[in-house]
């Protein structure tokens, strides 16, 4: 764990920039789904339903959700960590010691 895959197709030479996009989207995404937990939560004064909005697409989710929207943030952070940690070391913002 914590290596990186072999490239043999050269999919990672010279492209730091999609992973800089990726890393933005992710973010992004990451954001969004913070502001449907809080929204969602029980002391957010009772809303049942929100959509998630990335600018690129529309999704809405329920209270019942909110498991699952834990877990995808919880990878979100993973992956977010792990891209900044390819990109710029260890020297970047541990996300994924925030814990909820």
């Amino acid at each position: 764990m914590g290596s990186r895959l072999e490239d043999i197709d050269g999919v990672l030479e010279g492209n730091s920039l999609d992973w800089k996009i990726i890393l933005d989207n992710d973010r992004i995404l990451l954001r969004e789904i913070d502001k449907a937990i809080i929204s969602l939560s029980r002391d957010a004064g009772g809303v049942t339903e929100y959509t998630i909005d990335t600018g690129q697409s529309r999704q809405t989710v329920k209270r019942s959700d909110l498991a699952s929207l834990m877990n995808q943030r919880r990878a979100l952070l993973n992956e977010i960590a792990t891209i900044e940690r390819e990109l710029y070391g260890n020297s970047g913002f541990n996300y994924s010691a925030i814990r909820w």
